[in-house]
């Protein structure tokens, strides 16, 4: 049998690896990398895996494999400046709707719940259909999407939270609310914060694959999985193994995630509404 700790904490020794992998891969692409990702090589097109190309070339000649190396800074960079961006609008939306209450926490939650209520995946599209096609643009779009699922997550736990008995008797003491917010409710449900955020993650991962397989996304020259993987689709029956490189390491990635997250969600036990 194995250890009761390994079984406790095998999803993170599996997820934690794999996505150390990825992180190292996408900060030090520039030295991982065997050649050159935007190096055009007539002479090499879509060729098979070889000693010179692990992982083979594209449809103008250029390493698979140093491009998924790149990819990884890009997609992984993508999805986690739009989490970071809908943390930071979803959680103060969250906070002010629970603590002030009244009228505000109906305008606020019912904005929320339209918002709620919009196809991802369409409204991205005719987002990023309309407007500029740059890398601030669709971490943004991202971002708008997923907040607010931050802000009813912060919502609930905080609408509980603000019921305890340390947070009656820091009112019943003068405590004001900035005090209340900052010091006692958010403290107190970070561990919730941080769950969202890994689940969030690879929603995000996933968005931007799909809008970046669509053309939609990040464009070329600039390498991520999901462009990749739409810019080789036309030749799958060529060569599928330039479809299955980036596909595969956008699947180790959110999988990796996955397992992160639910490791978190049973490790620090919170409370989650979903």
């Amino acid at each position: 049998m194995l250890p009761i700790n390994i079984k406790k904490h095998f999803r993170l020794l599996v997820g934690a690896p794999v996505l150390a992998v990825l992180i190292f891969a996408a900060c030090f692409s520039s030295f991982l990398a065997p050649a050159d990702p935007f190096e055009i090589d007539t002479k090499n097109i879509l060729k098979g895996p070889s000693r010179q190309h692990p992982f083979g070339t594209d449809q103008i000649g250029r390493d698979i494999l140093s491009r998924v190396i790149y990819g990884a800074r890009v997609s992984l960079s993508v999805a986690g400046s739009a989490v970071f961006f809908a943390t930071l609008i979803g959680v103060p939306i969250g906070l002010l709707a629970s603590y002030i209450g009244g009228r505000v926490e109906n305008i606020l939650m019912r904005v929320i719940d339209v918002f709620v209520c919009l196809p991802e995946i369409f409204v991205a599209i005719v987002a990023m259909a309309f407007l500029e096609h740059s890398l601030r643009t669709l971490i943004f779009t991202i971002g708008l999407l997923y907040f607010p699922q931050f802000a009813r997550v912060t919502y609930s736990v905080a609408s509980s939270i603000k019921t305890k008995e340390y947070i009656l008797s820091a009112v019943a003491s003068g405590a004001g609310g900035p005090r209340i917010v900052f010091r006692e409710i958010l403290p107190n449900m970070a561990s919730v914060i941080i769950v969202q955020i890994s689940f969030t993650m690879s929603f995000a991962m996933l968005l931007e694959a799909g809008l970046s397989f669509l053309g939609l996304g990040v464009m070329p020259p600039q390498p991520s999985w999901g462009q990749m993987a739409g810019t080789l689709k036309d030749f799958i029956f060529i060569n599928p193994m330039l479809v299955v490189f980036p596909s595969v390491v956008l699947f180790l990635a959110v999988f990796a995630i996955n397992m992160i997250g639910d490791w978190l969600q049973d490790w620090l036990n919170p409370e989650i509404v979903r």
